[in-house]
C-alpha cells in the first residue's frame, strides 16, 4: 500500500466508498476517465488522490494543504514523475476496487499492461 507524509506524519492512503465518490465524480467521464488521469500521471489527479487516500484519516486535511506538501516536495525534488506515476498506480490500479477494471481495461493489449506495470514500478 501506498503512503504519504503530511504534517510530519506517515499516513497509509487507502480507497474508501467516500474517496471512490469524490475521485469518480472528477471527470465527465466517471471512473473509466478518472482511471486514465490516473496512469496516466496527470498532476491534478495525483492532488486528488493523495487528498482522497486520506479520507479515512479523519484528519479533515484540506485539499490545498495536499497541494502545497506536493509543491514543497517538487521543489524540493523529492516528488517527481515517477513518484507521481508509482503512488497514482498503487492506489488506483492495485485497489481492490479499481484493479478488475483496469485488468479489463487492458485485456486485450497485454503488452500495453505490462509496459506500464514496469514503468509504475
Amino acid at each position: 500500500m501506498q503512503r504519504f507524509e503530511i504534517n510530519g506524519e506517515e499516513h497509509e492512503l487507502k480507497i474508501t466508498l467516500d474517496s471512490v465518490k469524490y475521485l469518480n465524480s472528477l471527470y465527465e467521464g466517471g471512473a473509466f476517465m478518472f482511471i486514465q488521469k490516473a496512469i496516466s500521471g496527470d498532476i491534478d489527479t495525483f492532488i486528488s488522490i493523495i487528498y482522497a487516500g486520506l479520507f479515512h484519516t479523519g484528519k479533515g486535511f484540506k485539499r490545498k494543504d495536499i497541494e502545497k506538501v506536493i509543491e514543497e516536495g517538487i521543489a524540493n525534488e523529492k516528488i517527481d514523475l515517477d513518484y507521481i506515476n508509482r503512488t497514482s498506480y498503487g492506489v488506483v490500479a492495485e485497489s481492490f476496487f479499481y484493479k478488475k477494471t483496469v485488468d479489463k481495461i487492458f485485456k486485450n493489449d497485454p503488452e500495453a499492461k505490462k509496459q506500464i506495470e514496469q514503468l509504475m514500478k
